[in-house]
C-alpha cells in the first residue's frame, strides 16, 4: 500500500498525541481505504524509526535488464558502430530526456490552457495534445539532445544545464 506524504504525516501526528494501532485508523477514516496490512507495516516502522520518511535505498529494486531489453541493446551494438552502452548513460537524467526538458513543457502549456475538472478529463486532454504535437516539436527536442549530451560530457556527467 502507497501512503500519500500527507498520510504519512497524519498518521504519525495520531500515533504520537493518541496512541493506537491499525484497527483504530482504519475505523477512523473509512474513507483514506487503508488497509490493515499497510498501516501495521508503516507503524512498525515509525516505532523503530522514528519517521515515515523513506530511506534512501529503501523500496524494490528495479531492474530494466530484461531478455528483451538485453537484445536490443546487442542489435543497437551491432547496428550502430557509435553506440554507448546503457552502463555509461547518466542515471535518470531529465536533462538528457527530450521528454522532460523540451516536450513535457509544451504539452503542459497546452492541456492546462483551460480548467481541467475531473481525471478523465485530464486523460482526455492528454491525448488530444499528444495527438496534435507537431512533428517539428519533436524533431527541435532531439536535435537539441546531441548538444546536451556534448555539455553533460564536458561537465562529467555533472550539472550542465546552465552551460546550454
Amino acid at each position: 500500500m502507497v501512503f500519500s506524504k500527507e498520510d504519512k504525516i497524519l498518521i504519525k501526528t495520531l500515533r504520537e498525541s493518541k496512541g493506537g494501532g491499525a484497527k483504530r485508523f482504519i475505523k477512523e477514516f473509512l474513507d483514506k481505504n487503508w488497509n490493515r496490512r499497510g498501516l501495521d507495516y508503516l507503524l512498525k516502522k515509525l516505532h523503530e524509526t522514528g519517521t515515515v520518511k523513506r530511506t534512501i535505498g529503501s523500496g524494490r529494486r528495479r531492474s530494466s535488464r530484461t531478455t528483451q531489453n538485453i537484445d536490443a541493446v546487442e542489435d543497437l551494438r551491432r547496428e550502430t558502430p557509435d553506440f554507448i552502452f546503457p552502463d555509461l548513460w547518466p542515471p535518470k537524467s531529465p536533462d538528457l530526456n527530450p521528454v522532460d526538458y523540451a516536450i513535457w513543457a509544451v504539452m503542459q502549456h497546452r492541456v492546462y490552457q483551460t480548467k481541467i475538472h475531473t481525471i478523465d478529463e485530464l486523460k482526455q486532454r492528454l491525448i488530444e495534445v499528444w495527438r496534435g504535437l507537431e512533428q517539428s516539436t519533436v524533431d527541435m527536442a532531439v536535435d537539441q539532445w546531441c548538444r546536451r549530451l556534448g555539455t553533460c560530457v564536458c561537465a562529467k556527467g555533472g550539472h550542465f544545464e546552465h552551460n546550454l
